[in-house]
């Protein structure tokens, strides 16, 4: 995956995780977003997917500091998740998140290269206040139920990538 920045985010980059420090970084974020900020429980937040060889993870940097990070899992040939996309409140507001999204969608067009149908789908677990940021990256209500998920109202969202 190429590094890349957005004209509104300065010098945010993102960058592939690919050391066991970068992806302790990644959880430092999610720890901060997820379980310090919207009370997930700890024990809930780090998973075996993680450290999965299929799974993918990208980070923010801003300069030197992680600032920001998702997750990719590979569900099928062709179908991804995309999860656990965390920006710090500082961060936040300056499209930092859509840079995550689009490096995670390139990450999932790149993994899906060679061999695999010339669509990816990519769907993800919303929370339903973040419903609006994705849609305007593209992605839809998949069927408009609602569930609960670490005590936060979710809904499932897709979009359909091609090459």
């Amino acid at each position: 995956m190429n590094r890349a920045t957005a004209p509104n985010t300065g010098a945010v980059r993102i960058e592939p995780v690919t050391s066991r420090e970068q992806l302790e970084a990644a959880w430092r974020v999610r720890f901060t977003v997820f379980v310090d900020e919207q009370g997930v429980p700890a024990d809930v937040e780090v998973d075996d997917l993680d450290e999965d060889p299929t799974t993918s993870h990208v980070l923010a940097v801003d300069g030197e500091r992680v600032v920001g990070t998702g997750r990719l899992l590979l569900d099928a040939p062709g179908h991804v998740h995309l999860g656990r996309l965390a920006v710090l409140a500082e961060h936040r507001g300056r499209g930092v998140g859509a840079l995550l999204v689009r490096g995670l969608e390139q990450a999932a067009l790149d993994r899906h290269a060679t061999g695999a149908p010339p669509r990816v789908v990519v769907v993800l677990s919303a929370q339903e206040a973040a419903m609006g940021f994705y849609r305007a990256l593209g992605y839809e209500v998949v069927s408009g139920e609602r569930y609960l998920d670490a005590g936060i109202w979710h809904q499932d969202m897709a979009r359909t990538l091609t090459r």
